[in-house]
């Protein structure tokens, strides 16, 4: 059996030769091409189009005038990551390298004083009398 007769022409070998056969010319520099008048005189314009609804890809091309911000952990102002994904856990001070910001500390809820809790308030039986 013949599987060439299964397939059609524009497959088979004798047809790609055929279709270089041909001598393909060089186009030339533009300054030398002869443009007709009427086709030099229209003037084309861009499509008509309009942003697509929804969100912006993450991964969309930022202009160089566009402003760019990097994230940084409040808690210990690494550019890794920010305070929601911050796996340190709070530094409690134990030296001058790891001293945590006043405002990130915990504060007792009755006397707002940083250092120990609500349930250990030293002032917690004298409001309670």
């Amino acid at each position: 059996m013949d599987f060439t007769s299964l397939c059609t022409d524009f497959y088979k070998r004798q047809t790609l030769i055929d279709s270089y056969s041909v001598p393909i010319m060089p186009v030339g520099h533009p300054s030398n091409w002869v443009v007709p008048s009427d086709t030099t005189e229209r003037v084309v314009l861009n499509p008509i189009s309009r942003r697509q609804a929804g969100r912006l890809r993450a991964s969309r091309h930022i202009s160089s005038l566009e402003r760019t911000t990097t994230q940084n952990c409040r808690r210990y102002g690494q550019p890794v990551h920010n305070s929601r994904r911050c796996s340190n856990p709070f530094l409690i001070n134990e030296g001058p390298s790891r001293v945590v910001p006043e405002e990130y500390r915990c504060k007792c809820s009755i006397c707002h004083t940083v250092g120990h809790n609500g349930q250990t308030c030293p002032t917690r039986d004298s409001t309670v009398e």
